[in-house]
C-alpha cells in the first residue's frame, strides 16, 4: 500500500511540474506580436515608458524600430517622408504640425523666462526657429558652420554674429516628437542661444564639450521638473549625451543653487566640474575660496568660539517681496519664486521644498516625500 501510495504521488508531481511549464511558457508572450514565446527570446526596453518588453526572436529580427520607443515594429506602423518609423502607439502622441510645434517653441521660451528670470533673459526676436527633417540635421553633422554650438540628433543651434554687436540664432529641432521630448529639446537649444549671446567665445571654446550639453540638460530637466513631466526628466538623466556630466550639474545645482551653476559657466575658472570637488563651482574669476581648516587646540584656548546661530527648527515664512508674478519668499534661509523647488536647513538636516504659490501673506508649498500640501503665514509683528 505504501509502495502504490509513493509511485501515485511520484506520478501527481511529475503532472504537476509538466502543467506548470506548459502554463509558464503559453504565459510568456511577444509583446510585440502577442505570440507565445517557445524558445529563446529578447529583453528589450521601452524608451517610452522605460518598461522591459519581451520580444521574440522573429520580431527582434524586424528591420523596422520605432523612432520614439525603439522596439521593433511589425504592422499599423507610421513611416515619415524622412524614413523614420514610429509605432502606433506613439504615432497618437507626437506633434505632427509644423505650426503647432512652433507655437509650443515659443510657448516653452515663455516658460523658461518666467521660470528662470532671475538668472537667464532667452533670446527672443533675433531667434530663427526652424522644424526640420532628420536629413537636415544629419547634414548638419557632416558639415558643421564655424558658429555651430550644438547638433544633435534632436536639435541644432548655431548663433552668428553680425555687424554692430548683433547676434542672430539659428535654432531647428527635429519635427514628429512627443509633446515632452519637443519641449525639453527646444529648452536644451534656447540655451545654447543664450550662451551664443552672453558667455565668451573664450570660455565657451574652453569648456568641456560634455560640461556645455549637460548645462543645457540642466535647464531642460529644471523646465521638466516644473511641469511635473518624470518621465522626460529620467530620459534626460538616462541619456548617455553628456557621459554622466548632467548627474554633476544636477548636484551642483541642489547644493549650491543655480545662480552658482550660471556664474561658474560664463566664468568659471575649470574647464569642467567633478562630483568629488563639486565645491569648485566657487572658482569663478580667479576669486576660488576654500573652505576655512578647522581651527587647532590652540587656537579654540586662545579665543573664544563664536557661536552660530541656531536654524529654525520648523518652516518659517520669514519675509515676501515684489508684486504679482514677481514676488519671492524667504523661507528658513532660501529665496523662492513660485514653482522654485530647493533644498531648506531645518535644525541639523536639510529638506527639500517646493514654493507652489506665494501670496501677500502666505505661501503654499509641498516637501519632498510628501503628497500633502502646506500652508506657511507671515507672522504678525
Amino acid at each position: 500500500m505504501s509502495r502504490f501510495l509513493s509511485i501515485r504521488f511520484s506520478a501527481l508531481c511529475a503532472l504537476f511540474f509538466a502543467w506548470a511549464a506548459i502554463a509558464s511558457a503559453q504565459a510568456l508572450k511577444c509583446d510585440i506580436c502577442g505570440d507565445p514565446i517557445t524558445e529563446n527570446y529578447h529583453v528589450m526596453e521601452d524608451l517610452t515608458t522605460y518598461e522591459k518588453k519581451t520580444v521574440c526572436v522573429s520580431c527582434y529580427k524586424l528591420e523596422n524600430r520605432c523612432f520614439i520607443c525603439g522596439l521593433p515594429v511589425r504592422e499599423n506602423f507610421q513611416t515619415l517622408r524622412d524614413g523614420r518609423v514610429i509605432c502606433e502607439r506613439d504615432a497618437k502622441d507626437i506633434v505632427a504640425s509644423e505650426d503647432d510645434a512652433k507655437q509650443i517653441c515659443q510657448q516653452t521660451r515663455d516658460d523658461l523666462d518666467r521660470l528662470l528670470s532671475r538668472f537667464i533673459t532667452f533670446p527672443d526676436t533675433n531667434v530663427i526657429l526652424s522644424i526640420v527633417n532628420r536629413f537636415y540635421l544629419e547634414n548638419l553633422f557632416k558639415s558643421p558652420e564655424e558658429g555651430q554650438a550644438c547638433v544633435s540628433i534632436y536639435g541644432a543651434t548655431t548663433s552668428n554674429r553680425l555687424p554692430g554687436d548683433r547676434v542672430v540664432h539659428s535654432v531647428c529641432i527635429l519635427s514628429h516628437l512627443r509633446k515632452p521630448r519637443l519641449m525639453a529639446v527646444c529648452a536644451h537649444e534656447f540655451t545654447h542661444a543664450w550662451m551664443g549671446q552672453n558667455v565668451s567665445r573664450g570660455r565657451t571654446a574652453a569648456l568641456d564639450k560634455d560640461t556645455l550639453e549637460a548645462f543645457c540638460e540642466l535647464v531642460a530637466y529644471k523646465y521638466m521638473e516644473s511641469r511635473g513631466e518624470t518621465q522626460e526628466m529620467e530620459s534626460i538623466k538616462r541619456n548617455k549625451y553628456t557621459r554622466g556630466k548632467i548627474d554633476v550639474l544636477i548636484a551642483a545645482d541642489a547644493n549650491f543653487g543655480f545662480n552658482s551653476v550660471v556664474d561658474w559657466i560664463k566664468s568659471g575658472d575649470d574647464e569642467k566640474l567633478e562630483i568629488a570637488t563639486l565645491e569648485r563651482i566657487r572658482a569663478v574669476n580667479g576669486a576660488y575660496v576654500p573652505a576655512a581648516p578647522a581651527p587647532t587646540t590652540s587656537a579654540l584656548l586662545s579665543f573664544p568660539v563664536a557661536r552660530p546661530t541656531p536654524e529654525p527648527t520648523t518652516l518659517v515664512l520669514k519675509g515676501i517681496s515684489g508684486i504679482g508674478k514677481d514676488r519671492f519668499a524667504l523661507i528658513n534661509n532660501t529665496t523662492f519664486e513660485t514653482m522654485e523647488k530647493a533644498k531648506v536647513r531645518i535644525g541639523t538636516t536639510n529638506v527639500t521644498v517646493r514654493c507652489l504659490e506665494i501670496r501677500n501673506d502666505s505661501v503654499t508649498i509641498q516637501v519632498d516625500g510628501s503628497p500633502e500640501k502646506k500652508q506657511l503665514f507671515l507672522k504678525s509683528e
